[in-house]
């Protein structure tokens, strides 16, 4: 959600704390603060907000809201004054109906009469567009601002072309279209909800508007609609028809239909203020509301919120914290009884209030507690334990886990509903997809920096007689040259058997062995307690991998007899620069010329890869050239 800091700080009459400030107040309390951006006069926030607070602070209001409870200030109702009109009732009538109320909560539709569609007020197009949205008309404009402004979305129709003045809300007929606002057809099924003026699709329900309604230049009448749809049907039908809008974002995050009402009374007052006209008529709300929602009382007490965060809260402060969430609270002593705001969907039990109390007071605030010890002793399981044990073994032999596909492309036993017609079966075995990592990998070998790939998984299989877990291992070495002082698979195994107390035998020379688990652990004794392994090196850290290929090149150069690698190294760390992403010395060697001078050569492969393109060889070239050309720079150098 992107919110504007003086839209915010209208609420609070231009007493907000600065923006950095406020941001910081923001990502402690209530939402994590993706970044703080200067947009001309204005600074952008850009907050990602936690999944209970998306029914209400997907808007500047429920922000501020949040930031008036953190800093203790009560911000005003709107970020500004909304000029109360008295107009003549609009002399023509519309009509709304629900086939579906389970899908649509609540709709209100009204009739405004003579506006004049134009350009939007400075102050309007500058709000919009520090938010990054385009300014369309004033009417348009003035949806917007109330969505961003309390989280409603808002359309209007051009009455003119609607002279039924019917609003259905219906489930579109097998085989409907719409044409969207953005000229997109839209092909749709019975499980989409439509706004229709009975026989002609007006908007799909929650997610978009059509064009035969759309506003233009000439459009003097139009019915404004607030409305809430129920959000698991607006989710599944952005994701079926592949369109998500603001509207669509904050309707399947679902917001109270309270909203509706209010939302219908601002937005016409802000319509007569910026497009109203000598002449211009208002007529009364037509509110179809199937079933308001019963106000919910949530109780707690000062003992449940400290066994809920593990410290003590005061009943003055929780009280204090209520008032400044705005809460109605009845308290009798330690006890409380909260009535959840109507747009607070997210309050439904005890919990939920203990946390709002913890987020305000700060979770920083909140001593650790050291856990009791338990009371028994937890039993050993076996075949975690022996799984352990042979990661922890096989570790040390060099060996990486890797994780193959379940669901393959042949096997005995056939998907019902398969997510790909290339991975219809599961695995009988994991031989299969360990030969196909281990010839992957063999390919990018000089990349990962591995010349010998080992590697072994853990994994369920799926034969006729049922469903079984294996562990298999291999290992391969590109170009097929045994590496020198590495054991062989057999040797692995040999080593493996030892170890763990049982025969771990690989059939005849392949490069995978592959063993059933329960079948190998049941011949071992239970183990006492689990091997706890040395901790990982703490300053590990992980690197984004680059989604382009990369290219190997080899230098090998002579130098002056004692010359140290390290000195080699440097040279081509400087001229190569961050493209070169690994680098390996394979081999050393001293010689004696005919002169009867002693040179020593250093030969190094080295693999370039760039994080925003596809290397050319112009460009490995080039860095070789610089290479070669600052070693050939020193006395008694020639790169070979």
């Amino acid at each position: 959600m992107k919110l504007s800091y003086n839209w915010l700080n209208d609420y609070f009459g231009g007493k907000l704390p600065k923006v950095e400030q406020a941001a910081k107040l923001l990502d402690d309390h209530a939402m994590e603060i993706e970044s703080v951006e200067k947009v001309g006069g204005d600074t952008v926030i850009d907050a990602k907000t936690t999944p209970n607070l998306n029914h209400t602070c997907l808007a500047h209001r429920g922000v501020a809201r949040e930031l008036g409870a953190i800093i203790g200030a009560k911000p005003s109702l709107y970020s500004r004054k909304f000029k109360d009109f008295n107009l003549p009732k609009a002399t023509g009538k519309i009509s709304v109906s629900i086939d579906e109320p389970a899908k649509c909560r609540r709709y209100i539709g009204r009739l405004v009469e003579n506006v004049k569609i134009g350009p939007s007020p400075k102050w309007l197009v500058e709000k919009l567009e520090t938010l990054g949205q385009r300014s369309i008309n004033n009417v348009v404009d003035a949806t917007n601002f109330v969505m961003l402004e309390i989280g409603q979305p808002m359309h209007a129709f051009a009455a003119d072309k609607i002279p039924s003045g019917k609003i259905l809300v219906r489930n579109a007929k097998a085989g409907e279209h719409i044409t969207t606002l953005d000229k997109k057809d839209v092909a749709l099924d019975e499980s989409v909800l439509l706004i229709t003026d009975g026989e002609h699709p007006l908007a799909i329900a929650g997610v978009k508007g059509g064009n035969f309604a759309e506003l233009d230049a000439k459009t003097k009448n139009i019915i404004l609609e607030s409305a809430n749809f129920d959000p698991i049907l607006v989710r599944k039908t952005a994701q079926k028809i592949k369109i998500q809008t603001d509207a669509s974002k904050r309707y399947e995050n679902e917001i109270t239909p309270e909203f509706a009402g209010e939302a219908m009374e601002i937005l016409t007052k802000l319509i007569v203020e910026i497009a109203g006209t000598k002449e211009t008529k208002v007529g009364d709300t037509v509110d179809i509301y199937p079933k308001m929602p019963t106000p919910r009382a949530i109780g707690i007490s000062a003992k449940d919120v400290e066994n809920i965060l593990g410290v003590a809260i005061s009943e003055k402060d929780i009280a204090d914290i209520f008032s400044r969430c705005g809460f109605e609270f009845i308290q009798n002593g330690s006890d409380f009884s909260v009535i959840a705001p109507a747009e607070r969907l997210d309050l439904t039990i005890k919990e939920d209030l203990a946390e709002e109390i913890g987020r305000l007071v700060g979770y920083e605030k909140i001593p650790d507690i050291a856990l009791p010890k338990m009371p028994f002793a937890p039993e050993t399981n076996t075949v975690f334990a022996y799984k352990e044990k042979i990661r922890n073994i096989l570790y040390g032999e060099g060996f990486s886990e890797v994780m193959n596909y379940t669901f393959v492309g042949k096997g005995d036993i056939e998907l019902a509903n398969p997510a790909s017609p290339e991975r219809k079966f599961l695995r009988t075995n994991l031989s299969d997809g360990l030969a196909e990592s281990l010839s992957f990998n063999a390919r990018n070998a000089e990349l990962v920096g591995m010349p010998e790939i080992r590697i072994f998984e853990f994994g369920h299989v799926f034969p006729k007689t049922g469903e079984r877990e294996h562990i298999a291992l291999g290992i391969e070495t590109p170009g097929g040259k045994k590496m020198k002082d590495t054991k062989d698979l057999a040797a692995v195994l040999a080593t493996l058997s030892e170890k763990i107390g049982t025969a771990f035998a690989a059939k005849g020379d392949a490069t995978v062995a592959e063993f059933d688990l329960a079948d190998t652990i049941a011949k071992l004794s239970v183990p006492a307690a689990y091997e706890i392994p040395e901790h990982a090196d703490a300053n590990l850290r992980f690197a984004k991998i680059s989604p382009y290929p990369f290219i190997v090149r080899d230098i090998a150069v002579f130098t002056p007899e004692g010359t140290p690698a390290e000195d080699v190294f440097s040279i081509i760390k400087k001229e190569a620069g961050e493209l070169m992403v690994k680098n390996r010395l394979f081999d050393v060697f001293t010689k004696t010329f005919p002169d009867g001078a002693k040179k020593t050569s250093y030969a190094y492969r080295l693999v370039f890869q760039s994080h925003e393109k596809t290397l050319a060889d112009t460009d490995a070239n080039a860095i070789m050239e610089r290479i070669t050309g600052a070693m050939n720079k020193r006395s008694g150098w020639q790169v070979r």
